[in-house]
């Protein structure tokens, strides 16, 4: 039906950015002589048994800080009032700033409110993670068939063009394969690098759920440009519940992260992916946010890539060889 063509599209989309990232290591298991089929399953059985393990340890401490905050939500508004306190008294010692507090009662009101919405929205919320569930399940499928058929459909694809365009198409395709591997390899390296950092700092200072932190701001650092600082905020905002110093410490510790992850991580990474300019990245992640949610921002960068890889080979390097009388190889000229 027309209300499923979006989420098979990103289903196909996101099975193939994972089956290009993950076939590297399947060709590798196949080089020690293990069947196809066999590697396919390892690598995939690996996958998940990681992320499973991810989320055992990341998301019962969240839903058991949520249930004891919907269960009482005055402890949540105490929290809240308690953070505003402390921000207040920091701000008059330290900075000499005078702020106006938010009346108590405002804020027990705006929890109050807050809950009931949540509480009433549960149901919905569950089937939406059903839904993300199947998708990715689907998107498992998908990659699993793709890497299976992949030579049939790749021959496939070359017989629709003239035997001259053929060795053209094909070098096409791989270097379109190897730039999604290069590019979800990196995205899942830089998130890894800042998850795991944020969460090492914030464990050796003693930050409740420091490991829900760090998968936080990782996993959002996968969204290009605005992610990392949604995730940022976010954790902070969770840590500013537990006590307000470990949200300046959360706050401290994700800000030096991503200096790091900005200036020196990201570019060596991404040098190798897509490399497509970063004015078109921001470009690309807005639009596909404003088209798909976030699922488009995070499809948008590898989509234009494509889009790029096609552009280039078949328009702009015809285009140079036409208008050019002669190339250089190895440092020869050749007319």
């Amino acid at each position: 039906s027309p209300a499923w063509a979006p989420v098979v599209s990103f289903s196909v989309l996101i099975a193939i950015l994972l089956a290009s990232a993950l076939r590297p290591s399947i060709v590798r298991l196949t080089r020690w002589r293990v069947p196809e089929g066999l590697a396919i399953l390892i690598v995939y059985a690996v996958l998940l048994a990681l992320i499973i393990i991810l989320l055992i340890g990341v998301l019962p401490p969240v839903f058991s800080q949520m249930s004891r905050y919907i269960q009482n939500d005055w402890q949540l508004a105490n929290r809240l009032i308690a953070a505003q306190n402390w921000f207040i008294n920091f701000a008059t010692t330290n900075l000499g700033a005078n702020v106006n507090p938010i009346d108590p009662e405002e804020i027990q009101q705006a929890v109050s409110t807050l809950v009931d919405e949540f509480t009433l929205s549960a149901p919905r919320l569950a089937t939406e993670m059903g839904g993300v569930v199947g998708e990715a399940i689907l998107a498992f499928v998908i990659g699993v068939y793709w890497l299976t058929s992949r030579e049939s459909a790749v021959n496939f694809v070359l017989q629709l063009f003239p035997l001259r365009h053929r060795e053209e198409v094909n070098a096409t395709i791989a270097e379109i394969e190897t730039s999604l591997g290069n590019y979800v390899r990196g995205v899942v390296l830089v998130a890894s690098f800042v998850g795991l950092a944020n969460f090492t700092i914030l464990a050796l200072l003693r930050v409740p759920n420091a490991a829900t932190l760090g998968f936080i701001i990782g996993i959002t650092t996968m969204l290009p440009v605005i992610g990392g600082f949604l995730g940022g905020g976010l954790a902070t905002i969770m840590a500013l519940l537990t006590n307000p110093l470990h949200a300046v410490i959360t706050f401290a510790t994700f800000v030096g992260v991503q200096q790091v992850e900005t200036h020196y991580l990201t570019p060596r990474v991404m040098s190798r992916s897509v490399g497509i300019d970063p004015i078109l990245v921001i470009v690309a992640v807005f639009v596909g946010f404003a088209l798909g949610g976030v699922i488009g921002a995070v499809l948008a960068v590898p989509i234009v890539g494509i889009i790029y890889i096609v552009f280039r080979r078949w328009v702009i390097e015809p285009r140079k060889a036409s208008v050019t009388p002669y190339t250089i190889e190895d440092g020869l000229i050749v007319l």
